[in-house]
């Protein structure tokens, strides 16, 4: 008979040869298998020549240095040959990344831009100002509480974190005509809370939720945000009129694990409604 000592040893070997397989998976599989999600929109009043326009939404890459991911994220953009990329937010997790961010984004080049706005690790790590500084050179429009008119008829508004309640819808839609076509980029589904007094837009794009990052069984990643964040964890919602569409992001925060929600580049294709 084995004594308790080898048998302790025995179940701890058990352990680490079940355990093994589900930690390789989720620290270095699924983070790298980029899901790439098409979805069609239907935009109001969206003018007869932007009929089909092609959008990618990628968000939360939680840089602090380039990897093999983020190369296959971009080769996968590439590939598409969207019209525009959409970024929102969580760019970096410290400052010392931001130049391997732009040096990412220069790679992409659509023919109607690259927009942005920030999130709350971009705030956290004191990197905004930095961010729309380098980024500028990469071409990237950063939208922080403002708006653009894309092409007459289809205007982006972009506001700042919502986590953080840094956002101001009310500044970023002044300029906007209230019959025109209009987008909404922010960071996080709390923006669901803040549109409350506005019209509905016609597409409201956000991240921030990772998709829940780790979903088991008994658990799940969104049971670790509050608000609507955690009610609006992936995938589209409609919200106070307006449809919303939450990206599970490319990057991790907290831990390196992904498992049950993979990263997401979400193609849109847009046509009249």
């Amino acid at each position: 008979m084995p004594s308790r000592r080898q048998f302790l040893a025995g179940c701890a070997g058990v352990a680490a040869v079940i355990t093994a397989p589900a930690a390789w998976y989720g620290a270095v599989y699924e983070p790298g298998d980029i899901e790439v999600v098409r979805r069609t929109a239907q935009i109001r009043n969206l003018p007869a020549r932007l009929n089909g326009l092609t959008a990618v939404q990628i968000s939360d890459l939680h840089l602090h240095q380039a990897a093999d991911a983020h190369q296959h994220m971009i080769d996968l953009i590439r590939a598409l040959k969207p019209d525009l990329i959409f970024f929102t937010g969580d760019l970096v997790d410290e400052r010392s990344a931001i130049g391997a961010a732009g040096d990412m984004f220069r790679q992409l080049e659509p023919p109607r831009g690259i927009w942005a706005v920030p999130g709350n690790w971009d705030h956290t790590a004191d990197a905004v100002e930095a961010m729309q500084a380098e980024l500028a050179s990469a071409k990237v429009h950063f939208l922080i509480n403002d708006s653009s008119e894309l092409e007459a008829g289809l205007w982006l508004v972009g506001v700042d974190d919502p986590a953080t309640s840094m956002d101001d819808v009310s500044t970023a839609l002044q300029n906007v005509p209230g019959a025109a076509a209009r987008l909404l980029l922010a960071h996080a589904p709390d923006i669901a809370d803040n549109i409350t007094d506005v019209p509905p837009f016609d597409l409201i794009l956000v991240g921030h939720t990772h998709g829940g990052q780790v979903n088991l069984p008994l658990f799940s990643g969104a049971w670790l945000h509050h608000g609507a964040s955690a009610e609006y964890v992936r995938g589209l919602y409609q919200v106070h009129g307006s449809p919303m569409y939450v990206n599970r992001g490319i990057g991790t925060t907290g831990v390196p694990v992904r498992i049950g929600a993979r990263p997401e580049i979400t193609h849109f294709t847009f046509h009249a409604a």
